[in-house]
Order: C-alpha cells, then sequence, then structure tokens
C-alpha cells in the first residue's frame, strides 16, 4: 500500500504542488495521503481527485491566497494581540472563511472529500500534547481538521473542535511518516520540505529575534522529523523515498507571493529524484528502505538560472 505523506511548510507548501504534479507524470498514485500543516491543506485537495486537472486546482488556490487570508492586519494589531493577552499574534478566522471561499465547506466529512483514497490530517491537541488523527473516523469534518493542523502558535489561536482546544501537528511532528506505518503503508512517498540552510550566511540564519525564533523552531522540527524517519527505517518491509523539497532564499513565512516558483522548485527537485530512481522501482512496492542523496547543484543552480538539474545519486540499504 503506497501513501504520500506531505509535511509542514507553512508559505513554502505550495512547491508540494510541483512534486504532485511530477509524481502523477510517472503515474504514481497513493492509497493514503497524510498532511501536516500546510501540507494538510495540499493533502485535502489533492484527495478530492487523483489527475493532474486537480493538482492545477490546487495550485490555483496557492495563487488566490494572499497576506491578509492567513496573517490579516498589521503589525502594530499584531504587537496589540500580543500585549493584550490574546493567544496568538492573528486571528484565524479570516482564513477559515477563505477555505470556505476556495470550495471546503464546513459540513464536509472526511468520507465526502477523499472518494479514492483513504486521508488523515494531523493536529495536536494541546491538553494532552497528544497527536491527533483525523481522518480515522470517516464523519470528522475536513474544515475543522484544517483550522487546527495549521493552528501554528504564536501566529494562530488554538482551533476548538468538539469542545477541545488544538495547534498545528507539527508540535508533534511534521512529517507524520508514523501514521502512515500504523494504518498499513509499506511504500511511503514523503514530501519533506525544508529550508536550504547551505545558501544561507550564519548572520541571515540568526539575526534578530524572528531570525532566533525561525531557527530554532526549524531545529525542532528538523529533529523530529529525524525521529520519524528512524522509526520508518527501523520497520520492516517498508521502502521510504525521503524527496527533500529544499528551499532556497525562502521567502517570510508571512509572504505568499513566490507561488509560481516554489511549484516550479518542488516540481524540478521531484522530478530529479525520480529520475535518479530505477523504473523497475517506481510502480512496484518495495522490501527495503531506500535512501537518496540530494542532487547536488539543483539548489544554487535551479529556478532562477535554468540551468541544468543533475539528478541524485542512490544509496540502497538493506533491510
Amino acid at each position: 500500500m503506497r501513501a504520500f505523506v506531505l509535511s509542514g511548510g507553512g508559505s513554502l507548501g505550495s512547491s508540494q504542488v510541483g512534486a504532485l504534479r511530477a509524481l502523477l507524470e510517472q503515474d504514481i498514485r497513493p492509497d493514503i495521503i497524510v498532511g501536516c500543516s500546510a501540507g494538510s491543506l495540499n493533502a485535502s485537495y489533492f484527495a478530492r481527485g487523483i489527475s493532474l486537472e486537480n493538482v492545477d486546482r490546487l495550485a490555483d488556490v496557492w495563487r488566490a491566497v494572499t497576506t491578509r487570508d492567513v496573517y490579516p492586519g498589521r503589525k502594530l494589531k499584531a504587537l496589540w494581540r500580543l500585549l493584550s493577552g490574546k493567544d496568538s499574534l492573528f486571528d484565524n478566522r479570516r482564513f477559515y472563511t477563505f477555505l470556505q471561499q476556495q470550495g471546503i465547506s464546513p459540513e464536509e466529512t472526511f468520507a465526502d472529500v477523499a472518494p479514492e483514497v483513504r486521508l488523515y490530517i494531523t493536529a495536536t491537541h494541546l491538553p494532552s500534547r497528544s497527536l491527533r488523527v483525523f481522518g480515522d473516523d470517516p464523519d470528522d469534518r475536513v474544515l475543522d481538521a484544517l483550522m487546527a493542523s495549521t493552528a501554528l502558535t504564536p501566529m494562530h489561536p488554538p482551533w476548538i473542535v468538539d469542545g477541545e482546544p488544538y495547534v498545528d501537528g507539527g508540535a508533534v511532528t511534521p512529517l507524520p511518516l508514523h501514521v502512515a506505518l500504523e494504518r498499513g503503508a509499506d511504500e511511503i512517498f514523503a514530501l519533506h520540505i525544508m529550508e536550504d540552510m547551505e545558501m544561507r550566511s550564519p548572520d541571515q540564519i540568526v539575526r534578530g529575534v524572528a531570525g532566533v525564533l525561525s531557527n530554532t523552531l526549524s531545529t525542532m522540527f528538523h529533529l523530529q522529523t529525524q525521529h520519524d524517519l528512524l522509526l520508518a527505517e527501523m520497520a520492516k518491509k517498508v521502502t521510504v523515498h525521503d524527496i527533500e523539497l529544499r528551499i532556497g532564499n525562502p521567502p517570510e513565512p508571512t509572504d505568499f507571493s513566490q507561488t509560481e516558483r516554489l511549484i516550479e522548485l518542488g516540481y524540478a527537485q521531484t522530478q530529479a529524484y525520480l529520475t535518479a530512481l530505477p523504473v523497475q522501482r517506481r510502480n512496484t512496492r518495495q522490501r527495503r528502505r531506500t535512501f537518496w542523496r540530494r542532487p547536488a547543484g539543483v539548489f544554487r543552480r535551479g529556478w532562477l538560472s535554468r540551468e541544468p538539474t543533475l539528478a541524485p545519486q542512490p544509496v540502497v540499504r538493506g533491510e
């Protein structure tokens, strides 16, 4: 059983749209889709129809979103919310309205929107600090699951579902591979968004409060992701394709203006990965864990310069 696992990534999430297109062009299709945070949005739209046409519709959603839809108000308003003891810097009710405008009804359940695949969305149950997997119950409401999965502290307040507060699923793990494993996946394509730190100078990484916070969160998420990758490596008879969508010179977390660049970057990196993948492995279930090195040169010479993308060199390890 094949699973696509889509990580969180905030405003970088549109890179997964290009990755999904590259996978479908090679006729690689999922039986299970798991999404976290920004990846949950991509997963929920993609699950409505596993087709290139639906990928195009998902790309249009990302083209439509603006900073005002996700993080409404000026910086002074965010400061006022902080000083007045609000739960977050921004209100997420406008984002709730945006998702409805993009076709997600508050009444829709997982049984309604995922006719071809099994869809799962992760969020963190705040009181117990444990992961909840929406979709195990087909009557779970998709819009509530999305709002819970994307409620990133301190940007957005917890989202209340059935009287209980939930925050971003990345608080537990931004790449929930174990969710797919526990539900029977024996082959996983992980669309793993990350910033390419090699393309940033040290002063850029830690400059100011925002820079320190961003670097700290990135470190925490990286360690959580490595934990899930280790669990997947230890699982028997499971293949994990860890497709790293490394974003050089990323936009600010509140900047959604680089959608086209990110879609193309995600497409190019996934295409390079699949080009290096032996043909006989692309559409068959494997009995061993497969690792791939990052393609040298993809991120330094990629989208902006249009130089050729080099394929990654495979490294295969036994069970």
